[in-house]
């Protein structure tokens, strides 16, 4: 049983109504209803071009999405994680298949299954880890703060841009945990502005207090979306979804992205 959550009456009349008709014994958790799914999946098919090839060259575009809509999913989740930040909430898994996206476009955090409560945490145990989204001290030193959490946002960033990419595509994990702390990043996307990419360099600094706290991120998105706005950057955009000679998608390899 689903609600589509919307007034705060609406939503204690839901409950209201769950409750009486639970059995005994039985365990329900009634949770916003996302109609767009996963962004990770929403970013891909907005690939116009492989979905739709006369709809993109009609239109001259790569995406159904605009550069203000792919911003806003960015200020969306900086937002969202402000708070979870202030709340010493460590996420541990933040990535864009762990975001929903709701009514008008809104980008939610999801899956709190690796989450905690505390403003350090290290791994003890064995499972399987998001390798790709993972800062440095996570790989090496199962470390994890609000900081770590600040290097998926980059990552996370980086998939916006690429519109559902896969982070260090045709790159082994071993790798990554060699290249990492050698300095080595994700170039910048071709359709991506300095100003977007220079904030996901931020993001992954080697020295987690050297990266910026989430009230930064989305005070610095929150900018750049009204900088956009305005006559004098009404021809900027920040992520260039209109087509340029040899334009390519960045690479998906939905095989590296479970490791």
């Amino acid at each position: 049983m689903t609600c589509p959550l919307g007034s705060l009456q609406d939503t204690l009349l839901f409950l209201t109504v769950l409750c009486l008709r639970v059995p005994p014994g039985y365990l329900y958790i009634a949770i916003e209803y996302a109609p767009y799914g996963n962004l990770l999946d929403f970013l891909r098919k907005s690939r116009v071009l492989e979905t739709d090839p006369a709809f993109a060259k009609e239109h001259g575009t790569a995406s159904t999405l605009t550069s203000q809509q792919l911003l806003q999913f960015a200020v969306d989740v900086a937002t969202g994680m402000h708070y979870l930040s202030d709340k010493q909430f460590i996420h541990r898994d933040l990535a864009a298949r762990n975001v929903l996206v709701g009514d008008s476009l809104v980008a939610k955090i999801a899956d709190f299954g690796l989450s905690r409560g505390e403003e350090v945490y290290v791994k003890k145990t064995m499972g399987r880890l998001p390798v790709r989204w993972m800062a440095i001290e996570s790989l090496n030193y199962s470390v994890y703060t609000t900081k770590s959490d600040v290097w998926s946002f980059g990552v996370l960033l980086w998939e916006i841009v690429s519109l559902g990419g896969t982070p260090y595509c045709g790159m082994t994990c071993a790798e990554l945990y060699e290249k990492l702390p050698q300095g080595f990043r994700m170039e910048k996307p071709k359709n991506c502005d300095d100003e977007i990419y220079e904030l996901m360099k931020q993001c992954w600094r080697d020295r987690p207090y050297e990266r910026p706290p989430f009230s930064q991120i989305s005070v610095q998105l929150n900018r750049m979306q009204e900088a956009r706005k305005q006559l004098l950057y009404i021809f900027q955009a920040y992520v260039n979804m209109a087509l340029f000679e040899n334009f390519t998608y960045a690479g998906i390899d939905a095989t590296a992205e479970e490791a």
